[in-house]
Parts: C-alpha cells; sequence; structure tokens
C-alpha cells in the first residue's frame, strides 16, 4: 500500500513539474489553459452555440430554478446543522480514527477514495459535474449574462468541469433574483438527475436474485465464495430457505456453485452455532469466557441446555440473563462436544459471557452470509425517507454498500445488463444527490455561499443599504471558515486519538 502512494506521488509531482515548464514558458496560455498550482483549466468555446439553443426555452428553465430555490435553502439548513453536530461531537465524545475519518475517504476522487470505484467513480462524477456546469451557464445564457467559455479541470486526472461567465455582467447587468437563479441551477440540476437516477436504481433492483454465500469454510471441499444453491434439494436464497430444508436431518447435503462456476454436491453434519472469533478484555481484565477456558474458534451450540443456532438466538439468551448467574456453555471445537461452566460478569445490568461472535451462521463448519439481507435493506430506503434516519442513511450509503463490484457482486444473480445499469444509475444518482447537498453549505466558493450573500444582502440593505454587501460577504466568509474548520476538525481529532 506504501509503495502504490508513494508511486502516486511521483507520478503526480512529475506531471506538477511538468505543467509548471509549460506554463513558465507560455505554452499553455497559447492553447488557452490555464494553471492554479497542479489544476488544469482547459477552456473551449465549443458547446456555446448548443448553449444558446438550450437557453431558449426560458419560462421553463426559470421556473425549475425559482421551484428550486426554496429547496437549496432547506438543504443549507440541514448540511449545517449537520456541521454544527459534528463539531458537538467532536468536542464532547469524539470517535476513533476509521477509514470514515480517513483523508482519503473525505474527498470523492474515485480511485483516492476506497469507497468510490474508480470506473462508476468517474462515470457519475462526470455526469454530475457536466449537469452541474451546464446548468449554471444554461441560466446564464437565459439571464443574458455571456458565458465566456465551457472547460474540464485537470489535475493527471479529469476532476470536475467549469462554465466561465463573464463576471462582470453578472455582478453588475442583471438583478439580484437573477443571480440567485444561476447561483441556483447546478445545485437543482444535482437534484433534479438524483430523483431520475435514484428510482430507476431502485427498480432494477427488482431483477436481482439474492444468495447464500459461503464466507468462511473448514470444510476442505467448500471454498470460501462458493453459493449454496440447494440444501437437501431444495433451492435456497435466503436463511429461511435454508433453515427450513435443514429440518431436523442429521446430515446436510449441499448443492454449491464454487467461482470458477463448478457446481458439486457436500455433505456436512447438521451442527449450528456461533462461533467464538475473539475474547473479550478491557484494561487486562480477565472475563468469564476465558476464565473457565473457552477459546478463539469454538463454536457455542447450546446455553443452558437451549439451542443456539444463530447469533440472533445467542443475543436472545444472554438478553434475558443477570451478571452473577451461573449458566453452562456446550461449544464444538476440534471434533468433540465441550461443556463450561461460567459465572456471568455484569454489562450494563445484565449477564455478560466475555466473547466476541461471528454475526454469521456457522452450519457444519461453514460460515454464512445471505445477501438477501443487503437486498432487502436496498430495497427499504425509499421507505425510510420519512425521517431523518432516512436522509442520513442515504448521505452515508456508499460507506455500507459500494454497488455491484468485486466480490459482493458474486453474492448476486442477475444478467451481466442489469449490474451495469446498477452500478451506473446508483454512483450517478448518489453523487449528484451528495454533491448537490454539499454545494448548498452556506460557505464561499460553494454555491450556497454565494446564494446566502446575496439573499442575506438582500435582507440587510433594507436597513444598511450602502454597508449590506460588505456585512453579507463577511459573514459567508466567517461561515466557511466554519464549515471548512469543521471538516479539518472531523479528520484531526479523531486521528489523534488514534
Amino acid at each position: 500500500m506504501l509503495e502504490t502512494v508513494l508511486m502516486v506521488l511521483i507520478v503526480f509531482l512529475i506531471y506538477w513539474t511538468i505543467v509548471k515548464i509549460l506554463d513558465n514558458r507560455g505554452l499553455l496560455s497559447k492553447y488557452n489553459i490555464s494553471s492554479i498550482g497542479p489544476i488544469l483549466m482547459i477552456r473551449t468555446s465549443r458547446g456555446l452555440k448548443f448553449l444558446d439553443k438550450l437557453a431558449k426555452y426560458k419560462a421553463v428553465w426559470r421556473t425549475v430554478a425559482n421551484l428550486g430555490i426554496p429547496l437549496v435553502f432547506l438543504s443549507m439548513g440541514f448540511m449545517f446543522s449537520l456541521v454544527l453536530l459534528s463539531d458537538y461531537i467532536m468536542f464532547t465524545n469524539p470517535p476513533k480514527a476509521s477509514a470514515l475519518t480517513n483523508l482519503r475517504n473525505v474527498i470523492l476522487l474515485p480511485g483516492v477514495n476506497e469507497f468510490i470505484p474508480v470506473l462508476w467513480g468517474l462515470l457519475g462524477l462526470v455526469v454530475t459535474l457536466i449537469v452541474h456546469e451546464f446548468s449554471h451557464a444554461i441560466l446564464c445564457r437565459v439571464e443574458n449574462v455571456r458565458v465566456k467559455s465551457l472547460g474540464v479541470l485537470l489535475a493527471l486526472i479529469p476532476i470536475g468541469g467549469f462554465a466561465e461567465p463573464d463576471e462582470n455582467e453578472l455582478k453588475n447587468k442583471i438583478k439580484r433574483i437573477q443571480r440567485v437563479r444561476i447561483f441556483a441551477a447546478g445545485v437543482v440540476s444535482n437534484f433534479i438527475v438524483a430523483a431520475i437516477a435514484f428510482p430507476v436504481f431502485f427498480y432494477l433492483l427488482g431483477f436481482v436474485s439474492p444468495a447464500v454465500v459461503v464466507i468462511d469454510s473448514d470444510v476442505k471441499e467448500i471454498a470460501r465464495g462458493s453459493i449454496v444453491l440447494e440444501v437437501n434439494g431444495f433451492s435456497v436464497r435466503d436463511q429461511a430457505d435454508v433453515y427450513k430444508a435443514i429440518g431436523s436431518s442429521k446430515n446436510v447435503t449441499l448443492k454449491i456453485r464454487e467461482k470458477n462456476g463448478e457446481v458439486k454436491f457436500v455433505e456436512i453434519p447438521n451442527l449450528m452455532g456461533v462461533r467464538v472469533v475473539d475474547l473479550y478484555r478491557e484494561d487486562s481484565k480477565v472475563y468469564p469466557a476465558e476464565i473457565a477456558g473457552i477459546k478463539r474458534g469454538m463454536v457455542i451450540v447450546k446455553i443452558d441446555n437451549k439451542a443456539v443456532r444463530n447469533f440472533t438466538e445467542f443475543r436472545k439468551i444472554m438478553s434475558n440473563t443477570k451478571p452473577g448467574q451461573n449458566v453452562t456453555v456446550m461449544v464444538y471445537y476440534n471434533g468433540t462436544f465441550r461443556t463450561f461452566n461460567v459465572t456471568l460478569a455484569d454489562m450494563n445490568g445484565r449477564g455478560f459471557l466475555g466473547v466476541y461472535v461471528q454475526s454469521t451462521d456457522y452450519i457444519g463448519g461453514l460460515s454464512l452470509a445471505y445477501s438477501s439481507y443487503i437486498l432487502n435493506e436496498l430495497k427499504s430506503i425509499p421507505r425510510t425517507l420519512s425521517s431523518l434516519y432516512g436522509w442520513l442513511y442515504m448521505i452515508a450509503m456508499p460507506f455500507r454498500f459500494q454497488g455491484f463490484v468485486g466480490e459482493i457482486k458474486n453474492y448476486f444473480e442477475a444478467p451481466e445488463h442489469v449490474f451495469i445499469l446498477l452500478n451506473a444509475f446508483y454512483w450517478i444518482a448518489w453523487l449528484n444527490f451528495y454533491v448537490g447537498l454539499f454545494n448548498c453549505l452556506p460557505a464561499i466558493p460553494l454555491d450556497g455561499g454565494r446564494i446566502f450573500q446575496e439573499s442575506f444582502s438582500y435582507i440587510l440593505s433594507k436597513r444598511y443599504r450602502e454597508r449590506a454587501d460588505e456585512i453579507s460577504m463577511k459573514v459567508v466568509k466567517f461561515l466557511a471558515v466554519v464549515v471548512f474548520s469543521s471538516f479539518l476538525l472531523s479528520i484531526i481529532i479523531p486521528n489523534m486519538r488514534g
């Protein structure tokens, strides 16, 4: 990993050096290219005539922008509230360092952010930026502001697009409400694209079937990543299918499809439980399971003679115990059963065994996962949008689901073209949604900052007149410091904790 980072850094420094040399020699300006540090702004006048054709429908564009302005202010309040909430959490109960607080994952660049796949992320980002900047440009022409050029931002790879309006005309030629419409156009268009792409994505989920997946195996005939097609002759798709097919049979016959496509039948014992993956310790204090002799890798099959078939049953049984209670724990390990007498510790007023157990099903040496849970979770998202939780989930969606890519794709059944469409619409939808929300923040140079500045200046002009623009600009610059400082704190504070 370190070698890869160093290689990327070296390549980037070479690129930056070349940009600097070309700029000093005047070769960039010769081709209407300028640089801001390592970022190239490549301009073109192509597309401007097409822009004018689109802008002919002035009433439509103005109506869309006007209707979207209240949504921008609503999103502005929502996002700024999240910023303040983040600050409160960072100062009162900061989280530990994790992938979520890693600097690379704050940046939405595919290939840099580990949660955004390169191909689909680039597709979504390109669509997002084109929609955003083109909408600004169209509204400029609707309001009769000249657009000098369109262009691409390049920093070794394309990182954005831009429309370059005549700033003098933008500032002096048109009214305040016209400027607000222009600034809001990019955000509103991003939201419209997301509002179209997300329903298509959720609709396409109906063409995907879940599978039962082997995520760990102690059975030599069955490899990790294999799909369980049948159990005792019955087709299975989820946990309920598996449990019903197993029934009370002594042995279980599985029909397996391996990663290479080979299909075979394997018989395993009907042994179900939860595997101990680690023992709990705190400040070197040893807890009941370890004191009793329970070890990592053991499979808990019974507690006080009650069958423990899965994580849900384990948690249910333990939730009904009390501190100091004596329980018998039967485990399976290395081909034999053993019983341990354990006196439970206290954890928030309930009995505590002192083990970390695998949340996936253990059956006859196999750890099984059900992709139906992922599919059902995705399908349930539209129903959650009536609550704050649903919108917060949408914002953080890629941290839980990166699309049907890599190994996860093998856990579902669907034609290849369905997976292609799902990935395309998912990333187009989410990036338009998130970029739109982020741009609503009341911070210069974001669109939300410029909209807030114009609107606040209008409110102040009734009392302060000539000083309204100056005061509103100072306020929006202060808000920009608050917003971007908050983002830095959300990275620095957790990583200071380690």
